[in-house]
């Protein structure tokens, strides 16, 4: 029903509504169903809509298709911490470690605050073997987000690097 009266609008006005179906269907965890109307969006106008399409392409695990649109994003439309936390993503999933730590880094400068990002990083040098690096980075997040979720986890791999 919806598509049926987007398909009567030009393409620059059904790039909006077509992006907020894809949220509509993020919010019901419809995955699939936000990829396509989040391209669908992108494909009518690109720019900032490449956000969305690569947050979803991540949560589908298509880190390979996401990559470039987020590179995109990140770098020139939306250099914001969000961008980069999920090239963070793409990166680390896609066995870019080292291009996920600078994305983290990033997106961690630009929000000091953006907790997923801090204990993603320290799960990247974790599964770099680098423990040091993992270890100080993990520390620094429980200490600021002593509360959050992933703290408790956390707390349980850390005295498996002490000696």
């Amino acid at each position: 029903m919806f598509e049926q009266h987007i398909a009567q609008l030009d393409a620059e006005d059904a790039a909006l509504p077509w992006d907020r179906l894809g949220h509509w269907a993020q919010d019901e965890e419809n995955w699939e169903e936000a990829e396509r109307c989040h391209r669908k969006a992108y494909e009518l106008q690109g720019g900032h809509y490449g956000y969305c399409l690569g947050t979803a392409l991540n949560s589908l695990g298509r880190y390979e298709e996401s990559r470039p649109i987020l590179i995109e994003q990140a770098e020139h439309l939306q250099p914001d911490a969000m961008s980069w936390f999920q090239l963070g993503v793409a990166n680390g999933n896609s066995d870019r470690s080292a291009d996920a730590i600078a994305a983290y880094e990033k997106a961690i400068a630009l929000d000091p605050d953006y907790d997923l990002a801090i204990f993603n990083l320290g799960g990247v040098h974790w599964n770099n073997g680098d423990l040091i690096e993992a270890e100080r980075v993990w520390r620094q997040a429980i200490e600021k987000f002593p509360d959050h979720a992933l703290a408790e986890e956390v707390r349980k791999i850390l005295p498996l690097l002490m000696p």
